[in-house]
This record gives C-alpha cells, structure tokens and sequence, in this order.
C-alpha cells in the first residue's frame, strides 16, 4: 500500500479481517520497528440489510467501541497486552496503532500440539491470567476470550489481544451492545454472556476455563453440532473432570478448572487466584525444555531468566499495570520497616509515600518468599488497605483477590474469617463500579460465618461487616435494607 500516517507509520500488507475491521502490518519509519495498524470498517456485508436509521446508529456504535478499544490499550500497560503507539484518521477511517506481536495464534499452537504437556499448559495459562490481573484491575471484561485472541510470540510470551468488545464496568460505562444480543464466542461463552446478561470480571475466567481445559485435555469442555445444542450444555450441563480425558491433570488442577466453569459467576474463581495457582504449576528458572519440542515454546519466559519478572503489577498513583524487575533481593528488617510506616499511615487515613512503596515490592515480596508467609500476607493486606482508603479501587481489589486465595499458614479458626474478611474487602472495593450485588452476597456469607466463630474473631470480622453494610447502605440509598 505504501501510504504513511501522521508520517510515521509506512503501510506495507494486510495481515487479517475479522468483524468491522482489519489489521495492516506497518513500519515505524523513525525505527524501523514493525508496528500493527487497526482500522475500522463499517462496510461490511454484515451492515447492509439495515435500513439508513439503523445503519446511521450501528455505525455510532462501532466508531464509540473502537474508539474505546483504543482508550483501553492506551490504559493497560502490561507485556501480554499489546502496547499503543498512537491513533488517527485515514482516508476517512479511523486507526489506531499498538505493537505488532510476530508468532502464531492460540488456535493454530493448540492444533499443531494439543493437548500440551502440564508444565507447558501452566506456563501458558499463567501468563494469560496475568495479563487477565492487569485488565481486571483497571476493571474492565475482556467478553471475547477464545485461543484465536492469544498471540504465542517467538519467544513463548502470551500476549492478549483484540479488546474490541470489552466494556469497562464502571456504572457510568457506555453500552454499545444492540438490546437482546449477545458477545463473546460459539464455545468460550459464560452462562450469563449466553443469557445476555451484564458480564463482569467472572465471564472472563469462564473463557479462560474453556481455553484451559483445551490445553490440559486437547478438547473443550463441551462440544455440540448446532449452536442451540451447545449453549444448553454451558447453561446446564456439568463438564467432566479433565482428568477423565487421559489427561496428565492433578486432583487441585481438576478443582480449579471446574471452578473456572460454574455456571454462577460468583462460584469461580478471581484472575489472581488462577494465576497463583498455575504460576506454581509453571517451570522455574534452570528447567530443562519440554519434550517434544514446541515452537513457539510458551515455557521459555519460565525457564530462562534468573527470576521470572512479573507481569501486571500496578502502582500506587500509577496509571500502568507494568512492574520492573530489580537486581537486588528484598531486605527482611527492612520490609518489615516499611509496613510499620505505611500501617501507620493507615491508621491515620492518611495513605502516602510508605503505602506507595509497599505496593510497588507487593508483587516481589509474594514472588520472592510467597504469598504464604506471614510477613508477605502483612504486605499485600496493609497495601490493599491503603490503595482503598487512597480511593485506588481496581487495584486494592486486586490484591484483596491475592489475599484470599493464598493467606496462610496460619489456623484454620484464623484463616476463614481471614479469607473471608479479605474477599469482602475486595467486593466493597468494587462497589464503586457498580457491583452491588456481589457486595451483598459476601457480606451475608461473612455475618453467618462470624456467627460461628469465637468471641474475639467474631468481633474482628463484624467491625467490618458493619463498615460494609453502611457502605452498600449509602450507595443504595436504603440503609433499612441492614
């Protein structure tokens, strides 16, 4: 093609189209670095039976949710989320340009390979998960997970893509979804996508559950010739245990993919506890490659660096979900130090420089000692409580999420109202993006369990209880409702 645009960016071949748009390879002519541009077509066969009205308001559509596409890449900054370079207008049609991942699809890797050796199914479940933490967090629903929207680059990263129909949950957020229809794609759909219901941060994992039970198993959890057949058995039927198929799948891997696929959403599990969970699945630093070998290899980023750098981490203030990598090992005495400092920041509610510093080494503490200890439990919880009372709501929701699902060793009287109180935390936090009633679910579960508990836990966990129920009493204008 050969044009430039914002005489930056040369043209050079289409590589692909798909819905209202199409992806052009490009070269950044300052670099010389490969560049993705992504324009918008409305004129395709799928628009020509409307009528001008209808036409003229699908069209606003379209522009409104590739507009937002590209505010949203512009937002998450993480390795396995395609970087934006910039936007602009061309020939009357509206692009915008993000980095350009070289590699293969998801669909074509799992062809070539399903179903993938343990080791190599984790690596590649983990780091879309990762990348799953950073875009929840913002929080924003992908609503299009499917192996076709995972790149495998030359070096085994995963990369998540096409954000063309992901909707930000904060309750001011535009819907650009015609009434009674439904997102998402023929087999990676949740229950409430199917039912054209609100998605929430949920009705991703759901997907993720389908494209992970691929990997392990080398088929979906449910197949069926006709579509009618097929959204009945993810509405009602109960898939069988990936181990079933032959698979290599231990009993806590056969739990967590099931729970990935419950038909409530509120029954699966957040994006971190799944990244925890197949993280610790992954090859470590010095692990020989699979056999046979794969190409790409998705276990590389594992095996061939020192430490794995971790993905998706945010900071205090920062409106980025990437984290760098230090040379140096956390000090013990002073982590301990600074949790001192940022705790009494809290208790003043006044979160400031500590509470910043804390959040940014979270990920490394849980990374370095894990998430298990005591001190890294202390980390994660006095940063989550300071991202919350700073206002920063996506992201202490976050490492709430984190808390919940690896609080330990401690006992079991200990770790329930610990767990308990950390996942309600996180509901308050998403209360402020319109997520009531999840809210209220945990809030009920937390009052039966302090019911249970002895004198001194059960106070613990009704203080905030109460803090809650006055929380969701305000935003609902309906304080009789506690």
């Amino acid at each position: 093609m050969g044009d430039v645009l914002r005489g930056v960016w040369e043209l050079k071949s289409l590589l692909g189209k798909g819905g209202m748009a199409e992806v052009w390879s490009a070269v950044d002519i300052r670099s010389g670095n490969r560049v993705a541009v992504k324009f918008l077509r409305p004129d395709t066969e799928d628009l020509r039976h409307l009528d001008a009205l209808e036409l003229q308001t699908e069209v606003e559509a379209l522009r409104g949710r590739f507009r937002r596409e590209a505010g949203l890449l512009r937002e998450l900054r993480h390795p396995g989320i395609p970087e934006f370079f910039g936007e602009g207008t061309h020939l009357g049609l509206p692009y915008f340009v993000m980095r350009l991942v070289e590699g293969k699809t998801l669909h074509t890797f799992l062809t070539e390979h399903a179903p993938l050796p343990p080791s190599s199914a984790a690596a590649v479940a983990a780091q879309v998960a990762d990348a799953l933490v950073c875009a929840h967090t913002k929080p924003l629903v992908h609503r299009d997970l499917k192996p076709h929207n995972i790149m495998l680059s030359a070096d085994g990263s995963a990369v998540l893509i096409d954000f063309g129909i992901a909707k930000p949950l904060e309750t001011d957020a535009t819907s650009y979804t015609r009434q009674g229809s439904t997102l998402g794609s023929r087999g990676y759909q949740a229950p409430e996508q199917i039912l054209a219901k609100e998605p929430t941060t949920r009705t991703d994992i759901y997907a993720l559950g389908c494209i992970c039970y691929k990997l392990f198993t080398g088929s979906r959890p449910f197949v069926a010739a006709d579509d009618h057949t097929l959204n009945d058995m993810h509405l009602k039927k109960e898939p069988l245990a990936p181990s079933l198929h032959g698979a290599n799948v231990p009993p806590d891997l056969d739990d967590l993919i099931l729970r990935m696929l419950a038909k409530a959403p509120q029954d699966r599990p957040v994006a971190e506890a799944v990244r925890q969970a197949f993280r610790s699945l992954a090859p470590r630093p010095g692990d020989p490659a699979p056999r046979p070998r794969l190409v790409p290899d998705p276990t590389a980023p594992f095996r061939l660096s020192h430490r794995v750098e971790r993905l998706g981490d945010t900071s205090f203030g920062d409106d980025t979900c990437s984290g760098g990598e230090e040379d140096q090992w956390l000090d013990r005495a002073e982590v301990e130090e600074l949790c001192e400092s940022a705790s009494a920041e809290v208790a003043a509610g006044k979160p400031a420089e500590a509470v910043r510093r804390l959040v940014g080494l979270a990920a490394r503490a849980r990374d370095e000692w894990g998430i298990r200890r005591p001190l890294v439990a202390r980390v994660w919880q006095v940063a989550a409580d300071g991202l919350r009372l700073a206002g920063e709501c996506g992201e202490a929701a976050a490492l709430y999420d984190g808390l919940a699902g690896g609080l330990g060793p401690i006992g079991e009287d200990e770790g329930r109202p610990a767990r308990a109180t950390a996942r309600l935390r996180a509901a308050e936090c998403r209360l402020a993006f319109g997520q009531l009633d999840a809210a209220v679910r945990e809030l009920d579960e937390c009052r039966r369990l302090a019911a249970t508990l002895p004198e001194t836990l059960a106070r613990q966990l009704t203080e905030v209880c109460d803090e809650v129920a006055v929380d969701i009493a305000e935003r609902v204008a309906g304080p009789e409702l506690f």
